[in-house]
Formats: structure tokens, sequence, C-alpha cells
């Protein structure tokens, strides 16, 4: 991937990669894709087979289920780890709300780089963003 540095101090400060060695780091990003979505592109539909997640790099990502918003996601911000996880269709559409760049990770792309270590680390990150979400979710409807 081109400029790994770049994004490896960035990376750092990602929440799915906390407690991760720069070495670490960097493996990942070398097999990570970034790819670019213009305004208003689909990054995947609601309901598409998935097997990969993304992180912001740059721009803004809107998340909808059903067409309506449900996410605003900003850089650092990580989605798409549901279909990964579970192995099921997208749960929600993202689109790129502003020219966007992403850090796409696929299944064989993680299993490749995470020795069980850091595979376990990566995983409680992940578990830990879940939690969080859950948690906001909850008071959310405690609300309404």
């Amino acid at each position: 991937m081109e400029n790994i540095e770049k994004y490896q101090r960035y990376a750092e400060r990602i929440e799915i990669f906390k407690g991760f060695s720069p070495e670490d780091i960097a493996h990942i990003l070398q097999k990570g894709k970034v790819f670019e979505f213009p305004q208003g592109k689909a990054i995947f539909h609601e309901g598409q087979t998935g097997n990969s997640l993304f992180v912001v790099l740059s721009g803004k990502v809107g998340l909808y289920k059903r067409g309506k918003e449900i996410a605003v996601l900003n850089p650092g911000d990580v989605f798409g780890e549901m279909a990964l996880l579970t192995e099921s269709p997208r749960t929600a559409s993202a689109v790129a709300l502003t020219m966007v760049r992403v850090l796409s990770l696929d299944e064989k792309q993680i299993t490749q780089v995470l020795d069980s270590k850091v595979a376990v680390r990566f995983l409680m990150n992940v578990i830990r963003m879940l939690c969080h979400r859950l948690d906001k979710m909850n008071i959310t409807i405690c609300r309404t």
C-alpha cells in the first residue's frame, strides 16, 4: 500500500488498532487496500454480501438502513465489521457524503497478518467497539 508511513501514525490513534505495536500496524496496513469514493457513491448496499471492514481515512461516510440515515462516520471510524464477523449480508448501506478514502481489510487479509496474540487483541478491540455502539443504542432507545 502506498504512503504506509503516512497512515501508520494515523492508525495508531484508531480504536481498532489500540494496543498494537507499530510493526503490527505496518504489517496490517501493507495488506490492506485504500479505496477512494466520490461524493454520493455507494461503498456498499444493505443486503449485499460482504467480507471486509473499512476504516475511514478521510471524508465522511453516511450509513443508511432502509433509506434512513442512522450514522455519519468520520476519519478513524470503522464500519462493515458486522458482515465480516457474522458472514451475513450487510445490515446497512454506506455512502460517501464527501470525497472519501477508506482502508479495506477483508477476512483473508486479516488472517494472513494476525498471529494469535495480535488476532486476540484485534478481536477484543472490535468487541469493545461493538459494545460501545450497543450501549449508545440502548441509551437512545431508553430516551424514546
